[in-house]
């Protein structure tokens, strides 16, 4: 086994290890953060638009709650326009298999028979607010 030369100079081989680990660092460093900087806001974002899509979608569903009940309370011409103009928004949020309620809902409403329309309103309402329950945020 060869000895090790004495003769090395431990304080410049230090130096150039020094510089090597601050070059890397001064690279690296930066790089590091952004990406860890861009994944962060990456998820701010996605949940920003979840937020945004659910408050349209109870914001929605609050209109169409409402004008339902100002259309039946009033039977005026301005409320029925108002009706209709929120109602059919929300079968986007309705699954399928409730939209002959709201068919039925609508057509009793539009040719003026608002007794019928009276007695279907409760299921149309419970629909409408089951869907605004599950969009509500839990609190523990």
């Amino acid at each position: 086994m060869r000895p090790i030369p004495n003769d090395l100079d431990w304080s410049a081989t230090a130096a150039w290890i020094a510089l090597a680990i601050s070059i890397t660092g001064t690279i690296a460093g930066p790089i590091i953060t952004t990406i860890l900087t861009n994944r962060h806001q990456l998820k701010l974002r996605k949940l920003d638009i979840q937020e945004k899509a659910v408050l349209a979608k109870i914001s929605t569903i609050q209109k169409c709650i409402s004008n339902i009940g100002a259309c039946l309370a009033d039977e005026s011409t301005d409320s029925l326009r108002s009706f209709g103009e929120h109602f059919h928004v929300v079968y986007s949020y309705v699954s399928s298999e409730h939209w002959a309620l709201l068919d039925d809902f609508y057509q009793l409403i539009t040719n003026n028979n608002y007794d019928a329309a009276k007695k279907l309103q409760p299921d149309v309402i419970h629909l409408l607010t089951g869907l605004l329950k599950e969009e509500l945020p839990k609190h523990p």
